[in-house]
């Protein structure tokens, strides 16, 4: 399935997570559908896995009642996020018709990253190894789990499915990696690399947060996107992380919303 490329532009980050999908969509069981209109573009993966992987796209400045009645046909029972420009027209009609704030945050990018020095030092207490057994890939689980406030079962359910792939050495496409303090697991970051090199899922323990271990493996990972050959990267970021990320080079391309009914 060849994602729209238009989605590469307006949020690199979440265009990768759709080539992710398709990537491992036959052993996953998935089917996935795609759908652009003059204002929308959709994205919805069958059955329903999570509100995750559904996501309309508001492109531009408008959205009209015709168009949500075309977002709610399109994704029927299944729960989606409206993915939205900053824009306060778009957000009173969302609010208006029943919609909810989920969260906010920034589309990023750093670029011309081979020219970049991230090499770093850490602490003798401490180590970043890749998650390459069942054991390490159910502490990413954990770590991702208590980071975002969500239960194991759901985390399970978001991302066991590509554990496959995370797992096979010879795959570049998905990779898992932890931090360990102590030789405690407590923080983690992953890349999902196809078109574009995506950072995600960025998390770290409550107790173990302050130490700057974020950007240690943001460091790491973008060091791997340098390896791979890659000359940017992306990714999503909430209120909180993006200065994280600042600091090692990335910028903002636009704030956005997601709503939820």
């Amino acid at each position: 399935m060849k994602i729209n490329p238009l989605i590469s532009k307006i949020d690199p980050s979440r265009y990768t997570v759709y080539q992710t999908l398709d990537y491992v969509k036959r052993a996953a069981g998935l089917e996935l559908t795609q759908k652009k209109t003059a204002n929308l573009f959709l994205f919805k993966a069958q059955p329903f896995v999570d509100s995750l992987y559904n996501y309309a796209h508001v492109l531009g400045g408008k959205l009209t009642l015709k168009d949500l009645k075309t977002i709610k046909e399109f994704f029927g029972t299944d729960k989606f996020r409206i993915k939205i420009p900053e824009n306060q027209d778009i957000a009173d009609l969302l609010l208006t018709n029943s919609f909810k704030l989920k969260s906010t945050g920034y589309v990023m990018v750093a670029k011309k990253i081979k020219t970049r020095d991230y090499n770093y030092s850490l602490p003798e207490n401490v180590k970043i190894l890749p998650a390459d057994s069942r054991k390490t890939l159910k502490q990413v689980k954990n770590i991702f789990a208590a980071a975002f406030n969500c239960s194991l079962a759901d985390c399970e359910k978001k991302l066991g499915f590509l554990d496959e792939k995370i797992l096979d050495r010879e795959d570049r496409h998905l990779k898992s990696f932890i931090l360990y303090e102590n030789d405690q697991p407590v923080a983690t970051g992953a890349y999902y690399a196809f078109d574009k090199f995506s950072i995600e899922s960025i998390g770290t323990l409550e107790s173990a947060r302050g130490r700057g271990y974020a950007g240690l493996i943001m460091k790491h990972l973008l060091r791997e996107a340098q390896r791979l050959g890659y000359n940017s990267a992306c990714l999503s970021a909430s209120e909180a992380g993006r200065s994280v990320y600042e600091k090692v080079g990335f910028e903002s391309l636009l704030k956005t919303a997601a709503y939820i009914l």
